[in-house]
């Protein structure tokens, strides 16, 4: 597996940040879409609530990759490729990366 990052952090997006055209992408299609957290990545909105733990299970199912130790969670965007989120330790930000097999 090969994980590709530029290692910057993008905020973490209220739904007050939106744009209006961001918020009615969303609107409607998850319960409290309001008070949930976003972020921009590769002119993409991604919803944090969408992205998986990443945890030893998921480890031992990826042969002990131990790239993926090193992310909090994964959001899988085709059979061969996740985006995956860091959080920063004020949990205000996520580090974005990809990870492709």
């Amino acid at each position: 597996m090969k994980t590709i990052t530029n290692h910057h952090y993008r905020p973490i997006l209220d739904w007050d940040q939106l744009t209006e055209e961001g918020q009615n992408l969303r609107y409607g299609m998850y319960d409290g879409v309001e008070d949930s957290s976003f972020f921009e990545y590769k002119d993409c909105l991604y919803y944090l609530n969408d992205f998986l733990a990443v945890n030893n299970a998921l480890n031992r199912q990826t042969n002990g990759n131990d790239e993926l130790a090193n992310w909090d969670g994964y959001h899988n965007e085709s059979f061969f490729s996740s985006v995956l989120v860091k959080y920063d330790e004020s949990c205000e930000a996520v580090k974005v990366g990809l990870a492709i097999s």
